[in-house]
């Protein structure tokens, strides 16, 4: 990177880290595209890996006294840790730009007929083990393929009758699993390089100065405007995967 473009990914990160710690998700949502531009978005994916281990991790232990949330996602944690491999292998061998575009289509649809879904409380036994395990293979698979399970988590969190706090202890309880398994995989296939841990170290430091702001404004939030926060930001997270795929496709 020239010297203006690493001023650029201080600010970049910094920003990233403020959203994390503000609403529990979207650093690599992020970091990953912004990288993406100049090294590519496997190595990008492989970039972001630890400091959104580290990150979902800190904010985990940061909440853990909502813990007892966790039982009511046993099933979709999983689901999510179990299909990460498969997303790497996806990464590897097939375009990426095809399940972000899809991924982002489905918030979309989700984010227009959220009303439409009953909330997870009231599904049957059966109904609550179907869209569990659905949902959170889904969202390993996309951690693998482009370490973005935050929007499906935000889809099928939402549907629990949870406070905020509770909400992102378990978005960060479980991008904390699906993330090590990402981290191990990538491991396995030799990612990491003496030169990527480097650079990796120094992007955390303005990642986890921008994620101690966040939590100071996230205590600012009420209720009510941090779920709104959170639509906005899904809805964002929407038009940034559409538009980064529609843009692949066409160039």
């Amino acid at each position: 990177m020239t010297g203006w473009e690493a001023v650029l990914a201080v600010a970049v990160f910094f920003l990233a880290g403020t959203v994390k710690g503000t609403i529990g998700f979207a650093l690599p949502l992020i970091g990953v595209p912004f990288l993406s531009v100049f090294i590519g978005p496997r190595d990008a994916v492989m970039m972001m890996s630890i400091p959104v281990f580290l990150t979902n991790l800190a904010n985990a232990w940061i909440d853990r006294r909502q813990w007892r949330y966790a039982k009511e996602i046993v099933l979709y944690t999983a689901a999510g840790v179990l299909a990460v491999p498969a997303g790497t292998l996806f990464l590897h061998w097939v375009n990426p730009e095809v399940a972000r575009l899809l991924l982002g289509l489905a918030v979309y649809f989700y984010l227009a007929a959220r009303g439409l879904f009953p909330p997870v409380e009231t599904l049957s036994r059966a109904g609550r083990v179907g869209i569990g395990g659905s949902l959170g293979a889904l969202a390993g698979f996309m951690t693998g393929v482009a370490s973005v399970p935050g929007p499906v988590n935000v889809v099928y969190f939402s549907m629990f009758s949870w406070p905020k706090e509770a909400f992102i202890f378990m978005m960060n309880f479980f991008n904390t699993l699906v993330a090590s398994s990402l981290v191990a995989s990538l491991a396995y296939h030799g990612s990491y390089t003496l030169g990527a841990l480097l650079w990796i170290g120094a992007s955390l430091v303005p990642i986890f100065g921008g994620m101690w702001l966040g939590l100071r404004l996230r205590d600012r939030l009420d209720q009510a405007l941090f779920y709104r926060v959170v639509r906005l930001a899904l809805f964002w997270v929407a038009t940034s995967l559409v538009l980064r795929s529609a843009w692949k496709f066409l160039a």
